[in-house]
């Protein structure tokens, strides 16, 4: 939680101070082996130099190394994260097919509903950023409604703040796009959409300073707006013109002084058309000349301030050169809709592909996952067994085999015999090395597959055999001083093992099966000592 606020800070007035907690926070999650924290706080470092960061080399850098990270790490709802925070940087450099897939797979990750609702919202909010950085605010929309419907699920509404005003902004944007197509009636249906977006802003708990400022702004320039366009102003309809534009100067003093370059981009030109529209035409020519395109982020603010100055300069101009202008601005716009239209194609397309392979690769997962235990199953280990020919260097292979397990489920039943063997497959996995396959081969039988390290040199088998005893005996004295008493009172579990090792490759097309054969007749011997040291154990009558 404390990584995500700092994650919202980022973006606010005290970003210095909340980049300087994310990094002392994953220090010390790192130092407390939390890794999934530590990652979080990462990925807070690399939000914050996304939007404050203006070498967009080390921030495409950054966020690659994010990504590596969280993909090694194997959260899936981080990796998510990680690829719509380069889906943004991406959008930042034009790069409309990095920004296309990497959102398009963040979103199909997160398409499981067992993951957090707080990674996923903000999975939903960064990919709602990424697509508006084309112009693709249908689909930014539907990001935004699906964040918002994850709220409730949330352990903290820390999303809510960004959502509510980026929701304010979206609408503004397709405005203005929708003005500069000459859609007069459809953009004011989406200001008006803006005018309550701004309110239900203004209604929500945690917002910042300066959003809370800008939401007020668009609230009152909004109201100016529909009044000049002969639509109901709001509650404050009473007001004057002039008593607005009084208003509107002291918002645009505060923003401009709180170094706003968000909403002010967008709430000029809006203001400048509505002096047009009222008739006060030397004002909005004197207002329409300080318009400038500003390095924002917001898409609509590339274009509208120039359009909405054209507008206003050109005005009722008569004249061909004139109209002839104005028409090819119009052709020019409806062309730029139209290649939106087929971005906007392709962005779902991409979405649907993704989500195919993320489905296909969990089928592919699941069909070679043991369900009780979550290890690799026979299956799994069959597709070794075959493909080890293709292999190269030595392998080991340890077996593992629970001892009298049928007399736990005799003597306490199938769900505690279930427990026992998703507690010894617990074992198992922790006491593999990274890039070992652990597998429960069926019943109560369980394997570890190991390999060379690819980084390193050839291990000799001799070697590998050491290495795979010292793992067996591990994992034996991990079961057996399991506190098995805390699930049945006096219940005890043990487990035999049987270990080999040697080559694999093509020169030793029987390898994985000779090993198989080696490592099942020392479980049965370790099996039988074990039972006939039983039997001796045991008092006689």
């Amino acid at each position: 939680m404390r990584a995500y606020e700092l994650m919202e800070l980022t973006q606010g007035d005290a970003h210095l101070q909340a980049r300087a907690d994310l990094e002392a926070l994953e220090v010390e999650a790192e130092r407390r082996g939390w890794a999934r924290v530590a990652l979080l706080a990462a990925a807070g470092g690399t939000l914050y130099a996304l939007v404050h960061d203006e070498d967009r080399d080390r921030v495409d850098q950054v966020t690659r190394t994010l990504l590596h990270r969280t993909e090694a790490a194997g959260f899936p709802e981080l990796t998510a994260l990680s690829l719509a925070l380069r889906a943004v940087a991406a959008g930042g450099r034009g790069d409309s097919a990095t920004l296309l897939g990497d959102a398009g797979r963040a979103l199909a990750l997160i398409e499981d509903e067992t993951l957090p609702a707080l990674d996923r919202c903000m999975v939903l909010v960064v990919c709602g950023a990424a697509y508006n950085t084309l112009s693709l605010w249908e689909l930014t929309d539907q990001m935004y409604d699906a964040a918002g419907a994850l709220v409730p699920l949330c352990e903290r509404p820390v999303h809510q703040p960004a959502l509510a005003m980026n929701r304010v902004l979206l609408r503004l944007e397709w405005a203005a796009a929708l003005f500069e197509l000459a859609e007069r009636h459809e953009a004011l249906v989406q200001l008006q959409r803006a005018a309550e977006a701004a309110d239900l802003a203004l209604g929500t708990a945690g917002l910042p300073a300066l959003w809370r400022g800008g939401a007020e702004a668009c609230r009152d320039v909004l109201a100016f707006v529909r009044q000049a366009f002969g639509m109901s102003p709001g509650p404050d309809g009473s007001l004057s013109v002039d008593q607005r534009l009084v208003v509107l100067h002291r918002h645009r003093t505060w923003l401009a002084d709180s170094g706003d370059v968000e909403v002010l981009p967008l709430l000029d030109p809006l203001v400048v058309l509505g002096l047009c529209e009222v008739g006060r035409s030397a004002e909005a020519v004197a207002a329409a000349a300080d318009l400038v395109t500003p390095g924002s982020s917001s898409t609509g603010a590339r274009s509208f301030p120039q359009w909405v100055r054209a507008h206003v300069l050109t005005g009722d101009a008569p004249g061909q050169a004139v109209a002839a202008h104005q028409a090819y601005g119009l052709s020019m716009a409806r062309a730029r809709w139209a290649a939106r239209l087929g971005v906007l194609a392709a962005a779902r397309s991409k979405i649907a592909t993704e989500r195919l392979a993320v489905e296909h690769a969990r089928l592919s997962r699941d069909i070679l996952l043991d369900p009780l235990t979550g290890l690799s199953n026979r299956r799994g280990f069959d597709e070794w067994l075959t493909q080890s020919r293709l292999l190269a260097g030595s392998a080991a292979l340890i077996l593992v085999d629970l001892d009298v397990f049928k007399e736990v489920n005799d003597v306490h039943g199938h769900a505690v015999g279930d427990e026992v063997l998703r507690q010894v497959g617990r074992q198992v996995a922790r006491h593999v090395r990274a890039g070992d396959m652990a597998l429960r081969l069926g019943g109560d039988e369980f394997a570890v597959v190991m390999h060379d390290d690819v980084d390193a040199a050839v291990t000799p088998p001799h070697a590998m055999l050491d290495l795979a005893t010292e793992r067996a005996q591990a994992i034996s004295d991990a079961v057996a001083n399991a506190d098995w008493g805390r699930l049945v009172p006096g219940l005890t579990v043990r487990v035999s093992v049987g270990v080999a090792a040697g080559p694999l490759g093509p020169e030793h097309p029987g390898g994985a099966g000779v090993l198989y054969r080696e490592a099942d007749a020392r479980l049965y011997a370790a099996k039988s000592l074990g039972r006939a040291g039983a039997e001796a154990a045991a008092p006689r009558g």
